[in-house]
């Protein structure tokens, strides 16, 4: 198999731009509140985030883990990002001894640089290679993708989706190319690869590894050798390393964290205060879940489906509203939001009419199958259990690339000429618009940085 990490001469222009581009916006998360988050020393880093950052409902625990060695993320959903962040928390400190400055903010970007820009190539690749789209198509539809408010967001904010972003395009290419054999099929050790890093990132992508073995590799998929080096290895694996992260990390840190709030909220009026008054907030924000235990506990079957879908799921997701710029649904934001011009339910529209159009006229290729798969997946998670559902559109890198590779079908089917070009302009029009529409929200919010009202 050749080095899929390769840049070929015909994507090196392509990946140039990319990396320029994910550079500027990267910039924009660094200039945040870049003297507050550059302080080093024995600072109590998690007010100083807390208290200073909120991009959408973006965490940014990856800062926080860097800065202060602590299981900050919630293991049984990423088991493995404490792990990969800890080699450079040592590195952040040794610089932090060196020179007094956090450089948290600048290893984040790097990580998200590099990750978006080989994102980028593995979608290129994918309307190339596995589409054969011509080779403008599939520039063309690239841009368009990353044009959605959410990837946008994604490439550059200091949370584990940029990654997902990554593990997915990668497996979708794969995949794709694997169809296209006459043998297709994905190398067990490839999917076990994959299942580890792209589950230890967030658990629930297995699910879309184990779909896209299954639709290459079929019946084969479940022979017990394939199966065990694919799956199950990587499972005990992660298993492993989440099981000796909960003891020796999360377990004595949570009985130190009780006992310490305990005498707090018996001695500090104020904060107890504060506390309830948090609270009974997030209290609000919790729907009625599926099952009252941890596993569930971002579940929610009350909140009106309709609204997420139209506003959230279609609508932040690809396009930012105009009131409550960024906010974070779990500090300030309303759980729903109304956009102020009619043009924006316009464009949401078009791009679902594009996306089912492109569903529909290639129902039967089994690659777009595997996507509609994954696509009901998340589905089946954020929209009928409701698993996040009243910010989902901070989770867009899971599922966004499936409407340019949905609208790829109708570039294959479109025989004239002047028909062609016509989409062509039409598809430039709309991704110039959702650009220039996005960033103008975006970049003078992330330049004004953020302080949390007391």
């Amino acid at each position: 198999m050749r080095n899929i990490f390769a840049i070929k001469r015909g994507e090196r222009r392509l990946c140039l731009v990319a990396f320029l581009a994910f550079l500027a916006l990267n910039w924009l998360m660094i200039a945040y509140n870049y003297g507050l988050f550059t302080r080093g020393g024995n600072l109590g880093f998690w007010g100083l985030f807390f208290d200073h950052y909120t991009v959408s409902g973006f965490d940014n625990l990856s800062y926080m883990t860097m800065s202060r060695w602590k299981i900050y993320y919630q293991l049984y959903r990423h088991p493995l990002l404490p792990t990969f962040f800890y080699p450079f928390y040592l590195l952040n400190h040794w610089l932090m001894d060196l020179t007094g400055r956090n450089n948290a903010i600048f290893i984040e970007a790097f990580f998200n640089v590099l990750a978006a820009t080989y994102s980028c190539l593995f979608i290129y690749r994918i309307f190339v290679k596995v589409q054969e789209l011509r080779r403008k198509d599939a520039l063309l539809l690239t841009v368009f993708f990353f044009s959605f408010a959410s990837i946008l967001l994604t490439v550059f904010v200091p949370d584990h989706f940029i990654f997902t972003l990554f593990f997915l395009t990668m497996t979708l290419y794969l995949a794709g190319r694997a169809m296209k054999r006459e043998k297709s099929s994905m190398k067990a050790w490839q999917t076990m690869l994959l299942s580890f890093f792209a589950a230890g990132i967030t658990f629930t992508n297995i699910a879309k590894i184990g779909l896209a073995d299954l639709f290459v590799n079929g019946k084969k998929t479940f022979r017990i050798k394939h199966f065990f080096i694919s799956f199950i290895l990587p499972l005990c694996a992660l298993f492993a390393i989440y099981s000796y992260q909960q003891q020796a990390f999360v377990e004595p840190d949570a009985k130190v964290q009780a006992k310490v709030k305990e005498k707090k909220l018996k001695k500090d009026l104020k904060f107890a205060a504060k506390y309830e008054k948090q609270h009974e907030f997030m209290k609000s924000r919790t729907g009625t879940q599926v099952a009252n235990n941890r596993f569930f506990e971002w579940t929610d079957l009350s909140s009106s489906r309709t609204d997420a879908v139209v506003e959230n799921l279609f609508g932040e997701s690809l396009q930012l509203h105009q009131k409550h710029v960024l906010e974070d649904v779990n500090k300030s934001r309303p759980i729903i939001v109304r956009y102020s011009c009619v043009l924006n339910y316009i464009a949401e529209a078009i791009i679902i009419l594009l996306f089912l159009g492109g569903i529909i006229v290639g129902r039967k290729d089994k690659f777009l199958q595997l996507c509609m798969a994954w696509f009901a997946t998340d589905i089946a998670l954020h929209i009928i259990l409701g698993f996040g559902i009243i910010e989902v559109y901070i989770m867009g890198a899971h599922w966004l690339f499936i409407i340019p590779i949905a609208i790829s079908y109708l570039f294959k089917r479109i025989k004239q000429r002047r028909v062609l070009i016509g989409a062509r302009l039409f598809i430039a029009a709309l991704t110039l618009a959702l650009i220039v529409y996005n960033l103008s929200l975006i970049i003078p919010y992330m330049l004004r940085g953020f302080v949390a009202p007391h």
